[in-house]
Formats: structure tokens, sequence, C-alpha cells
């Protein structure tokens, strides 16, 4: 069986295939037994630090050449695989334009016995040379496209903070100067809250146009935006009114100029401001009305107090406010008391009260003002804020009235004002 096989034309066959191919490739690896092959291989630059200190770069650096090489077919396989390198030294160039440079080329670790039939020694490339320019500082904008919900505004342009808050460009200067700066854009719809995050950027030119496949380097790639998305409201604004000096709330017509104002801010802020129910401008105690003002009405003025965390979008920081006593027979008079008290003496202490008579403005209808007289009226003076050594204090008093009616029927005017004065001397 064994003959057979060996007698076979077809084993014959591949071992005379066999024995040509091998001898093939040792022939073809002779000296005497080149070919040649053509590589285009880019170019590497040396001397490129040198050529940035003298502020200049190189525009077309991406150079390609083609090159032909003879040697064997196992080298030119080798090659093929791990390429020769060109290289170019730049170092000897110090102005702007096209200059041409020789190059060289390094072959691999372990690769000799090549001849390179053109494109090496001495050959030139054209390197294009132009200013180089690191500009820092250029300014980031934000650009809002999107949209909000009802009842929501979005900030304004100078609301957007940015991080880095300014850009470095870097590259040739003519390209790098036609940056005015760069632009973010939101473009997200139906935001209810501030938008945050990392967003990419686009450099924009001095006539607001789009700076595309700018071929200058940027120190970031996107950059970290917050934009504000502010919740609104319509607010009302009221005035507090204290009843006292023989006026009621009912007695007066309170009307500010302004009814409301619109807010923005926070969702938690306004809807702080939204359950309170209204913005109080201020507080009018009945009891501090001028007799001008009850005879004649009046009119003030008063600011209106706002949170730092909401914004008045009215536009509107003041009201005029006018006061009109609608109340009829309304009068004030004097009267003279010499009862006079005092209170919360410090213990071991005796007050002696200097001041004999105060005079108390009291305000009502005249049936009321009649039955008053200087029995109904009382005069407390309140020593427990002074200090405990002898000599005289001038004390806050309060005046208290024994008469028909409550105080918004009849009261002192002004009663916060009044004062006595006492002396305090050591007790016995």
């Amino acid at each position: 069986m064994g003959k057979k096989i060996l007698d076979s034309k077809i084993l014959y066959v591949v071992l005379s295939v066999l024995i040509s191919l091998s001898l093939w490739i040792w022939v073809t690896s002779l000296d005497e037994n080149k070919e040649s092959q053509i590589f285009r291989l880019p170019v590497t630059f040396d001397g490129v630090d040198i050529l940035e200190d003298r502020g200049l770069m190189i525009v077309n650096d991406n150079i390609t050449t083609s090159v032909t090489i003879q040697a064997t077919p196992m080298i030119l396989a080798t090659l093929s695989n791990n390429p020769p390198q060109l290289i170019a030294n730049v170092s000897n160039i110090s102005s702007e334009g096209t200059h041409p440079v020789v190059y060289t080329y390094r072959l691999p670790s372990g690769v000799s016995d090549v001849q390179f039939i053109s494109g090496a020694g001495g050959t030139a490339v054209n390197v294009e040379v132009a200013r180089f320019l690191r500009r820092e500082g250029v300014e980031i904008r934000g650009e809002f496209k999107g949209t909000v919900a009802e009842g929501y505004l979005p900030g304004d342009r100078d609301d957007f903070l940015f991080s880095p808050g300014t850009l470095t460009i870097s590259g040739r200067a003519d390209l790098v100067n036609q940056v005015a700066y760069a632009r973010v854009t939101i473009t997200e719809d139906d935001l209810t809250e501030t938008v945050s995050g990392s967003f990419p950027f686009q450099l924009i030119g001095a006539s607001d146009n789009v700076l595309e496949d700018f071929d200058v380097t940027c120190d970031v790639d996107t950059i970290y935006a917050i934009y504000p998305i502010r919740a609104t409201a319509e607010i009302p604004l009221d005035v507090k009114v204290v009843d006292g000096g023989g006026l009621k709330s009912s007695d007066v017509r309170v009307e500010p100029d302004v009814k409301s104002i619109v807010v923005a801010g926070s969702r938690e802020a306004v809807d702080t401001l939204v359950d309170q129910g209204a913005i109080t401008l201020t507080t009018i105690d009945l009891a501090t009305l001028d007799d001008n003002t009850v005879e004649n009405g009046g009119e003030i003025t008063v600011p209106i107090p706002l949170d730092d965390q909401l914004e008045n979008l009215s536009g509107i920081s003041e009201v005029n406010i006018t006061i009109k006593v609608t109340k009829r027979g309304v009068e004030t008079r004097e009267f003279e008391t010499s009862r006079i008290s005092v209170v919360n003496a410090p213990e071991g202490w005796e007050p002696s009260v200097i001041t004999q008579v105060v005079r108390v403005k009291v305000r009502g209808t005249a049936a009321l003002l009649d039955e008053l007289s200087e029995e109904n009226i009382l005069v407390s003076a309140d020593l427990k804020n002074i200090d405990e050594a002898a000599r005289q204090y001038t004390v806050p008093a309060s005046i208290i009235l024994n008469s028909v009616g409550t105080m918004a029927d009849v009261g002192v005017v002004n009663p916060g004002s009044y004062t006595v004065v006492v002396s305090l001397a050591q007790a016995d």
C-alpha cells in the first residue's frame, strides 16, 4: 500500500511545487535579485520647539511624499510593515512664508542594504510657516434658543455663569485674531429649572458669523455653564392698618397706587410668597396720624420690600399710598393731667417724679371727648431700664384712658411719644 502512495502522481506534483517555491525564495533573496517599491511616507519635523520659541509654527504639518526603495523582496516586505522615517529639520527657519526643507531618512532597526532610487538624499519639501499666537482671556457668551414652561422665565444673557470664565486659543495668528468670542447655546425646551452642565461651544467672528472648521486649538473642549430658569407669579400688595387714636380701619380709606407686582425667583421662594397671600408694604398705626392727615388726607411713599432671592419684574420700586379718613366728627383735644405714677422701680431705690404735668392729645368724637377729664387720664412711667444710680432719668410713659368707648372710639395720639422725668435716690 505504501508503494502505491509513492507511485502516486499527485504526491510528485506537490513535492515539485514545494521544492520550486523554496528554490525561488532562496534565489530572490540573493543581492543580485533586488526589486523596487514605491512608499508614500509622512515627513516628521525636527526643531519644532525652536520654531515655536521664535513665535512661528508649521501650517502644513501633514506633508507626505513618495520615495522609491530598492531592496530584496524580504526587506521590502519588512519595510511595508515598518516603513522608514523621513525627517526634516526646521530649526533654521526664522520667518514666515514657504521654505524648502531637505529631509533625510531613518531606517528601522535591523534593516540595511536598502537603496533609495528617488525621493531621498537631498530631496526637499515645501514647508509653510506662519506666525504663532497664543491668546488668553477670550470672552465666552451664552445664548438661549430653547423654551420654558408656562409660569417660568428664562434668564438674560448676563445671567450665564461659565467655568472656565474665558478661553485660551492658540494657532496661526491670522486665524486666532479672527475670533471675537466663544458662544455656548442652550436649546432645551419646556424648562422648569436652572440648566447646568458641560456644553460644546462655537467660535464666533467679528460679524457674529460662526467660524466653521477653524484650525485653531482651544484649551478646553467643553464649557461648564449655569443658566437660570425662574418661576414667576403675580403678588398683591397690601397695607396693614392698626386701630388706635379714636379710629378704626373701617374709618379710613388706604389705597396704594400699585395693586400688585410680578416677581421671579426659585420655585421655593415664589411659592413661599404666594402662600403668604400678599406683600405687606407697611403698617399704618392710626394713632400716629397727624391732625392735617385726619382732616385733609395724606400720602406716603414706601419702598416695596422683597427678599433678595426674588426679583421684581414689574420694575416698580416704590408705591404711593393715599390715606383718607372717612369718619366724620373726629376731633383732637389736648388734656393736662398730673396723675403720674411709676412702675418697676429698682429694689432699694426711691423714685421721685420731677414732671408735674403731662399734656396728652386725645382724638375721638366730640361727645366722647366731652366726657374726658384729668381724672380719666393716667400717666405710667416705666423704670425697668434705668441704672441703679442716684440721678435724674427721662423714661418712657404710657397713657391710660379710663373712659367710655374703646381705643378705636377715643384714643391717645402718638401714644409712644410721651416721657416723664424722675429722680432716683437710695431708700432709707
